[in-house]
């Protein structure tokens, strides 16, 4: 255990890190970079630049561009020497996995007319592989310590012409059980990750300072949450996405939450397994199913108070006073033996990222854009040491229940039939 003032910093930066870079395996050219270039619609953006969507409120930060490289470069240089001498490169944040499960995504037989946007169609149906995760970039750090969660989503069998060009037939959310980012300006990101990279002592125990106030009072609350089960818990996008296309396009945030509320508080008696979240989802789903409901609130804008629903600033909170949450799929995840070692070798060679996406549910957002650039370029990076292949996942994969805790062998069904229900 580090002493107390520098595991604080870690365990901030490491929150701040898992709603920003749910790091990805996704394909990008090395070359790409941000582009300036305004427009009044939403299209699908070339992976060589990005593109603001001005009508939905969108306009670059100052200094966005640079500090976006600087940020890809001083995390590609973390990844390299953490992971030198050979050792398998992991996801630079979320390090640590409590399940990857197959799950069910059943959006509802009736929908609201101005729901009806891209995967959003009446009845419609795709599987999906679902990651639990550790905000923190620790893999061996103890559950019952406190960080942000991730749920990250992958459907598969998605038509559509995709933002992406790596995966043809998916589409990604990903969320953390937080309704809110902490941090909005891409410079102040870039002065933490360089203040907490210092060769000197003192700027690295004042790295928290570049949050600011709001900031540090938002990762507090991130970096305190204990949870007793990653499937009884809550989960929201932070950031905001686009619903539907042209004239009729409009901001939303998603959300997942149980279908049934369940106790999810950390027991009395501290847990001594250190990974006793994996333990939970693996008593529930030995038994029982598991059930979210996805959920997705729109922005208003002909209302002064729908118009004031900030794209840009994540540190803000769509209050459901002004923008409700409306049911719109729900997410069935059966019974399951999930604790493979194939299975698990499998899932984190996954790539996900929200711009593995439709365009008619384009990323929105400073963060949203760092994250284009960011993702693409350690995934490429973590493939690169590890010598992956990326393979898109279709659903059908198999794994031998029988394999040792220490061979990483699987069988794998692929199929080149897509259901699109």
């Amino acid at each position: 255990m580090q002493p107390l003032a520098h595991h604080s910093i870690l365990t901030m930066l490491a929150v701040l890190l898992s709603g920003l870079i749910f790091v990805t395996a996704c394909s990008f050219p090395e070359e790409s970079r941000l582009s300036n270039t305004g427009h009044s619609g939403s299209q699908p953006t070339p992976a060589s630049h990005i593109e603001y969507d001005i009508e939905l409120g969108e306009s670059p930060w100052p200094g966005e561009e640079a500090a976006t490289l600087a940020i890809t470069e001083s995390i590609e240089q973390t990844i390299k020497s953490r992971y030198m001498d050979n050792l398998l490169a992991l996801r630079h944040v979320h390090t640590k996995a409590h399940g990857c499960v197959l799950a069910d995504f059943q959006v509802n037989k009736t929908l609201r007319d101005e729901h009806q946007h891209g995967i959003f169609q009446p009845s419609a149906r795709y599987k999906a592989w679902i990651r639990f995760s550790n905000g923190g970039s620790d893999p061996t750090a103890e559950d019952k310590e406190g960080d942000g969660r991730g749920m990250a989503i992958k459907l598969m069998g998605v038509p559509g012409v995709k933002l992406l060009t790596d995966e043809n037939y998916t589409q990604d959310f990903m969320m953390i059980n937080h309704p809110v980012f902490f941090i909005n300006d891409p410079q102040k990101y870039l002065s933490l990750i360089q203040a907490r990279s210092s060769s000197s002592l003192l700027t690295r125990l004042s790295a928290p300072l570049s949050l600011g106030i709001e900031g540090s009072i938002i990762a507090a609350k991130i970096s305190g949450k204990k949870i007793g089960n990653p499937l009884y818990s809550r989960y929201w996008s932070m950031v905001p996405y686009q619903l539907g296309s042209g004239v009729n396009r409009r901001a939303m945030k998603y959300s997942a939450k149980p279908c049934i509320q369940m106790d999810n508080t950390l027991p009395s008696a501290r847990p001594q397994d250190p990974n006793y979240l994996r333990t939970a989802m693996q008593q529930h789903l030995s038994t029982h199913d598991a059930c979210f409901e996805f959920l997705i609130q729109t922005r208003d804008t002909s209302t002064p108070t729908g118009a004031a629903l900030s794209v840009e600033m994540s540190t803000s909170e769509w209050e459901e006073s002004v923008a409700p949450f409306f049911k719109i799929a729900t997410i069935t995840i059966p019974k399951q033996d999930f604790d493979k070692p194939a299975q698990h070798k499998f899932c984190e060679n996954l790539s996900y990222t929200p711009w593995h996406s439709v365009s008619e549910h384009r990323p929105l957002g400073g963060v949203n854009r760092i994250r284009k650039v960011v993702y693409s370029s350690i995934a490429n990076l973590r493939r690169s040491m590890n010598a992956i292949t990326p393979a898109e996942p279709t659903g059908n994969e198999f794994f031998k229940p029988d394999l040792p805790r220490d061979t990483e062998e699987a069988i794998i069904k692929r199929s080149d039939e897509r259901d699109y229900r």
